[in-house]
């Protein structure tokens, strides 16, 4: 089961600016004005974000997007 340590991380030299991730979990992305690119708004969402992010990163066509379990825990200094 996921924890409070999950992070969001992205490859954006591989993004292809589709927008899925932004329409999926507008909450935890959103795209460059200039270039479309995904921008990640939350690196650490919260829990009733889990879905849509899951969702996002299975929808994602470049597959740049990643959800997982942080080194860090959420609340290191």
């Amino acid at each position: 089961m996921r924890d409070s340590s999950m992070q969001v991380e992205t490859e954006i030299e591989r993004c292809v600016a589709s927008g899925m991730c932004t329409l999926l979990a507008p909450r935890v992305f959103d795209q460059d004005e200039a270039t479309g690119q995904v921008v990640v708004l939350e690196e650490r969402p919260a829990e009733e974000q889990w879905e849509a992010v899951d969702e996002a990163v299975r929808s994602c066509p470049g597959q740049v997007i990643r959800f997982e379990e942080s080194a860090e825990p959420a609340d290191a200094p």
